[in-house]
């Protein structure tokens, strides 16, 4: 299923975290990894002291020299990132292709995530200024709400092994869960994973109701999940308590919910989840 990554490429100990997925997932599927390499235009803007009157901007641009000196420099350091990575991959056997491209980082990303199969990012280390208390880099939620393609949050280290045994299914019904369950079938009839299906529902009957075509889907694509129903109101809690409480290294879910606006503003539960939740979380728009 995953024939292509896109890994837009960040800086930063949670970067490492996100290379070793997507080459754990290349190395899986036997597919091969596109390193992006994106280079903001904001970076051609300098920040100034705007009038009160708002005649005078708060961002201009600097002489044409000075931005191609910034182009240049910008361009060799991520030239020396795909370079590296690209040697690690060819060190694993893995394929790899690399590029760099210059504009909004989440437009660029989403775009280029048309011609792959699945995004892989880190939770950090894409913007500047984000720093490394943030729990969440402002690149991600744009990224996962344009992308097409599913989206690979890493989060916890991968184990000595270098694989993930245990998976854990979060489904509330909605079209976004319901597309993200190709991805579960996919990473979880793979010989010795555990995969646990989980509804957050106010009523046992109304978590089987929702449960039943999923769980069924997962077993016409050889998946026997273990199926559990949590009766509660807090989802993003909920979730994350059971991934601790089950050891999964990852977490499958729709981006969204049932919510009305939820075409317009990031899930709140998920950014909660992505915000509290330790493990990897791979998210369907």
């Amino acid at each position: 299923m995953f024939r292509s990554i896109l890994l837009p490429l960040a800086e930063g100990p949670a970067a490492v975290i996100a290379r070793d997925h997507a080459l754990w997932l290349a190395k899986k599927e036997g597919s091969g990894i596109h390193a992006l390499a994106v280079i903001d235009i904001k970076a051609f803007e300098i920040p100034v002291m705007g009038t009160p009157d708002g005649f005078m901007p708060s961002v201009v641009t600097p002489p044409i020299q000075e931005s191609q000196t910034v182009l240049e420099e910008l361009n060799a350091q991520a030239r020396e990132r795909l370079e590296a990575f690209s040697k690690e991959c060819t060190a694993k056997n893995v394929s790899c292709s690399v590029d760099i491209r210059t504009g909004i980082p989440a437009e660029v990303v989403a775009r280029e995530a048309v011609a792959h199969d699945v995004v892989v990012l880190s939770r950090s280390g894409y913007s500047q200024g984000s720093g490394a208390e943030a729990r969440l880099d402002p690149l991600v939620p744009p990224v996962i709400r344009g992308s097409i393609r599913p989206v690979l949050v890493a989060g916890l280290k991968l184990r000595e092994s270098g694989d993930v045994r245990n998976i854990l299914v979060a489904y509330d019904g909605s079209i976004h869960a319901g597309r993200a369950l190709l991805v579960a079938a996919e990473l979880g009839a793979r010989p010795g994973v555990t995969c646990h299906l989980v509804n957050i529902a106010p009523t046992q009957d109304l978590g089987e109701e929702t449960l039943a075509p999923a769980e069924a889907f997962l077993y016409h694509h050889g998946v026997a999940p273990k199926k559990q129903i949590v009766i509660g109101s807090k989802p993003s809690e909920l979730i994350c308590g059971l991934v601790n409480k089950l050891g999964a290294e990852l977490l499958i879910m729709g981006a969204y919910g049932h919510g009305p606006i939820r075409e317009m503003l990031f899930g709140s539960t998920t950014e909660r989840v992505l915000s509290h939740c330790g493990s990897s979380v791979i998210l369907q728009s």
